[in-house]
Formats: structure tokens, C-alpha cells, sequence
């Protein structure tokens, strides 16, 4: 029992020993953990001032159900099926529209293309707009230069775009309440609205000119059944229908866009109400890296120089 005791009297001051050599460790090579963590936070606060700040702004619209939804006109809805023809009941929300439509390259390509887009990116004046911290753009001014685009051709250069535009949209819907909220964020806070707008307008006609067409191809089979019809209630069943697509395609026409109304409109974000760059939680997480990067630094020569010491003393 007594040497069991003995054994942990004897492990607990070897660790008390260590402890307190690798705190000396510490403090003996404290000058290499100030020199690193000044060099490492100097050279971040550098990194966060050259960055400037990114604004966004949204719009949140309101999905309207569609009343016309043909999904319960039983034997009807079946033999428009069995002819091929699809009458609803399964519309797309406006959200994964939009996302979808936001995901094609095809349709992005031309969005950046009709809107002269790439031009507006490569202007060479585009970041007199932007805004830095303290208002202090000298350290952005001296480190950033002018790229040349005159190195890719239009096609690459219409494809980085593109990626960056769609990078910059965000598009989510609140399960609880279905509203849609849409974002856009750039370095130029007065630019954001302009592009949602663009978006919105464009993706709508898109949208709403693929339902119209569908629309018009529910009509015309309804229509040629209809006229084929020889029983009465048949005809007022197939008069129904029509008057229900009919209804359909007036709403859809009437929407500002595809299938919901705007609950907010887009606006210029204010200069103080920026999401990024979070420059205190960069120059915090910097401080505290930077000083567990110095005490390893530290412990690290320190196992350099007893090997070295070790080697001596085996060579003597």
C-alpha cells in the first residue's frame, strides 16, 4: 500500500515538474510568441481593412395559392391524363422556380447578357462606390490593381460572371409562413436592388410565359372535347373547366410576378448595415491563433535545442 502511494506522490510532482517546465518554456520564449502574434495580427488587420464592405439587400413576397387548381374535376382530370394532357394540381412554389431558374446557365447566361452585366463589373470605376472601415480606402487603393479582362475571351468571361452573380443571390422560403425572401449582396450597396429587380422581372416573363403556353394547351383539348360533346352535363362540366383555366390564366397575367405579390420591395441598404467582413471576430480569431501558433513555435525549438543538447552530451 505504502509503495502504491509512493508511485502517485511520485507521478503527480513529475507532472508538477513538467507543468512548470513547460511554463518557464513559455515564458523564456514569450519574445517569439509577442514577435509572431504582432507580425500575424498586423498583417490581419492589414487584410481586414483592404476588404470592403459587403451589403445586401432583399424582397420577401407573398405566394398566392391558385384557386383555379384543377387537381379535383375527377373523370375529367383522368381523361385529360390519359390524353396527355397535364391540367394542375401540381403547380411549382415561386421559390424553387426562382432557384431553379437561378441554377440554369442557359437562362443566367442570357440575364447577364441582355443586362450588359459584364460590363458593369469590368467597369474600371466600379469600386469608387465601395465603402471601407474608417472610411479609409488608402490601403486598398495601394494594394489592389486593375485586372486585365482583355486576357479571357468574352465566353469566360461571360461564365466568371455568371458564377458570381449567382453566388451572390440567395433564395429561401419560411416553412411556417411560405414567404419567399430574396437576396442580393455586392460590394456597391446601391446595386443589389437593381439586380433583384432584373432578376425578378426576367424570371417571372420566363416563368409566366411557360404557364401561359400550358395554359393555352389545357384550353384547346378542353375545348375540342367540348365540342365533341353530345350530353349535357358533360358540356357543362367540360363549361366549367374552361371558365377555371380561363380564371387561371387571368390571375397569372394579373401577378407582378410568378405566382406571389411583393410583401417589401428592395431597398439601398444603409452605409452602417453591412454582413461582412466581421473584422473584430477576424482580428479575435487572429489574436488567439496567432498566440497558440507562438507557444507551439516555442515548444517547438525548445525540443530542437534539447536534441542538440542531447547530441553534445553524447558526442563529450
Amino acid at each position: 500500500m505504502s509503495q502504491v502511494t509512493e508511485q502517485n506522490t511520485h507521478s503527480i510532482e513529475e507532472d508538477e515538474i513538467d507543468l512548470r517546465e513547460l511554463w518557464q518554456s513559455i515564458k523564456d520564449g514569450r519574445r517569439v510568441i509577442y514577435i509572431l502574434t504582432a507580425f500575424i495580427v498586423t498583417l490581419t488587420l492589414i487584410y481586414a481593412l483592404k476588404q470592403p464592405n459587403v451589403y445586401q439587400s432583399e424582397i420577401i413576397l407573398v405566394p398566392t395559392q391558385s384557386e383555379s387548381s384543377l387537381g379535383g374535376l375527377g373523370g375529367l382530370g383522368g381523361l385529360a391524363a390519359m390524353a396527355g394532357v397535364s391540367i394542375g394540381g401540381g403547380a411549382m412554389t415561386p421559390d424553387v422556380a426562382f432557384d431553379a431558374l437561378l441554377k440554369n446557365y442557359d437562362f443566367m447566361k442570357n440575364f447577364v447578357v441582355k443586362h450588359d452585366i459584364v460590363a458593369h463589373y469590368e467597369d474600371v470605376n466600379l469600386d469608387q462606390n465601395y465603402v471601407f472601415a474608417l472610411g479609409f480606402r488608402g490601403i486598398y487603393d495601394f494594394l489592389s490593381s486593375k485586372p486585365d479582362y482583355t486576357e479571357k475571351d468574352m465566353e469566360e468571361r461571360v461564365y466568371d460572371t455568371v458564377e458570381m452573380v449567382v453566388n451572390n443571390f440567395s433564395i429561401s422560403s419560411d416553412k411556417k409562413t411560405s414567404l419567399v425572401t430574396i437576396t442580393y449582396s455586392d460590394f456597391d450597396r446601391n446595386y443589389p436592388p437593381q439586380m433583384i429587380n432584373l432578376f425578378l422581372k426576367d424570371a417571372s416573363n420566363y416563368l409566366v410565359g411557360n404557364s401561359l403556353r400550358n395554359i393555352d394547351g389545357k384550353l384547346k383539348y378542353f375545348e375540342t372535347e367540348f365540342a365533341k360533346a353530345d350530353s349535357i352535363e358533360i358540356r357543362q362540366s367540360l363549361s366549367a373547366t374552361i371558365s377555371k383555366i380561363l380564371e387561371q390564366k387571368v390571375v397569372l397575367k394579373s401577378k407582378e410576378y410568378y405566382e406571389c405579390d411583393p410583401l417589401t420591395t428592395p431597398s439601398v441598404a444603409y452605409i452602417k448595415d453591412k454582413i461582412k467582413p466581421k473584422r473584430g471576430l477576424i482580428l479575435v480569431v487572429s489574436f488567439v491563433t496567432s498566440i497558440i501558433l507562438g507557444i507551439f513555435l516555442v515548444f517547438f525549438l525548445q525540443f530542437i535545442r534539447s536534441d542538440k543538447n542531447e547530441e553534445k552530451l553524447q558526442t563529450t
